[in-house]
């Protein structure tokens, strides 16, 4: 896992995905400031760099979570990323959003799951941990059996743990 973890980051620099700016600093979502942004999505661009994801992801699902019997992504960096680690694995797919949508069926959660089920979610970025928590807590709201979470990239901030 930490290899997989160390060519994740290899991957990441490789393709200008980090990017620093110390004189005119990010605002996350958070609305922290910070002179460093990870643009995961760009990951969806290079073929080999989410395969390579893709294959990582599902083999920690396998070897960590091998009852899962579903994935979801967060909205909406890992929503893709979430799709093929759920394809390759063979598993149902679900997505979160931060809330609930004001229009349609006013879902905060997409696709189709029943209570109990047992689910790993796929997350693209873990800054504070904010939309993580928010999503694991609407899963369990839904009564989801949330077993665990893999991100792309985190930044280890002790507030996210």
């Amino acid at each position: 896992m930490e290899n997989s973890a160390k060519k994740i980051a290899e991957y990441l620099l490789q393709i200008k995905a980090i990017k620093l700016q110390p004189s005119n600093p990010f605002t996350w979502a958070s609305g922290w400031k910070s002179p460093i942004y990870c643009d995961n999505r760009k990951t969806l661009s290079f073929p080999e760099v989410r395969s390579y994801i893709r294959d990582s992801f599902a083999e920690i699902v396998k070897l960590r979570y091998p009852d899962a019997q579903l994935i979801a992504g967060v909205a909406t960096g890992a929503i893709a990323h979430g799709v093929l680690v759920a394809e390759k694995l063979g598993l149902p797919f679900i997505y979160v959003r931060s809330e609930a949508k004001e229009h349609g069926l006013g879902n905060q959660i997409e696709g189709y799951f029943e209570k109990g089920q047992k689910v790993v979610v796929i997350e693209d970025l873990i800054s504070t941990g904010g939309s993580s928590l928010g999503a694991v807590k609407a899963l369990r709201e839904a009564g989801c059996d949330l077993l665990g979470m893999a991100a792309i990239f985190t930044y280890e901030f002790k507030k996210a743990e």
